[in-house]
């Protein structure tokens, strides 16, 4: 994987329910905050701004190439990353029961009922995924879709870590060690309580439609591995 250079801007990709809000909170204790530029939509922003960027600068938000807001659609320059990953189904449920508090917050009381039951919201998903048309995947958020450049080629070029939700505080030692910083315990922020187990029955029809996002983190995962035997 890439060697990380100070010199150039690093850009933190925050694929939703991977830790990224804990993982910002890291970013700002290890660079100067004025130095960790956050690219999210505002409330009553359209879109994210663009920030002219210099060294040793870090840019951590959401992006999304499925509808023309991905990384390099703002950055062209953009060439070396970091992420978190975490197992497909499991990410999938957190943003299930994360969503209605978004709406909420947005003002839109009848979503939740719009998007229907968790089957019914899940086969639909489903047949997106058919279609090509899947954009709240997790594929999205990397620099470039799959269709164009295979995910592991892309970390392997440009990424200067790869981290897994499921061994958080280790990834993020191992991340300290890439960057130069100091270990820092991980603070969990943002959490979303899974809620039943009724929707286990679900994960194998999950792994076998969406076998496109098992096989990048499981690339995420082989990464991972690597990375914490070198950096731990």
């Amino acid at each position: 994987m890439k060697t990380y250079d100070p010199d150039f801007p690093l850009f933190s990709l925050h694929i939703p329910k991977c830790g990224g809000t804990s993982l910002l909170g890291a970013l700002r204790k290890w660079f100067w905050r004025w130095r960790v530029i956050e690219h999210y939509r505002g409330k009553d922003e359209p879109l994210p701004a663009t920030t002219k960027l210099t060294r040793k600068m870090v840019v951590h938000g959401h992006f999304n190439a499925g509808n023309n807001r991905g990384v390099l659609d703002y950055y062209p320059q953009a060439d070396q990353f970091v992420t978190f990953l975490r197992e497909p189904f499991d990410r999938y449920l957190s943003l299930w029961h994360f969503m209605p508090k978004v709406a909420a917050e947005n003002r839109r009381p009848g979503w939740v009922e719009r998007r229907g039951g968790f089957e019914h919201a899940l086969r639909h998903r489903a047949r997106l995924q058919r279609a090509g048309r899947n954009f709240e995947s997790f594929v999205w958020h990397f620099p470039q879709p799959p269709n164009f450049v295979d995910i592991g080629e892309q970390m392997d070029r440009s990424y200067v870590f790869v981290g897994v939700m499921e061994r958080y505080q280790e990834s993020l030692d191992a991340l300290a060690a890439v960057l130069g910083k100091r270990r820092i315990d991980v603070v969990h922020l943002n959490a979303t309580e899974r809620g039943s187990s009724d929707y286990e029955k679900w994960r194998p029809f999950y792994r076998r439609h969406f076998a496109e996002e098992y096989a990048i983190y499981e690339a995420a995962l082989r990464r991972n591995d690597e990375l914490l035997k070198r950096y731990l």
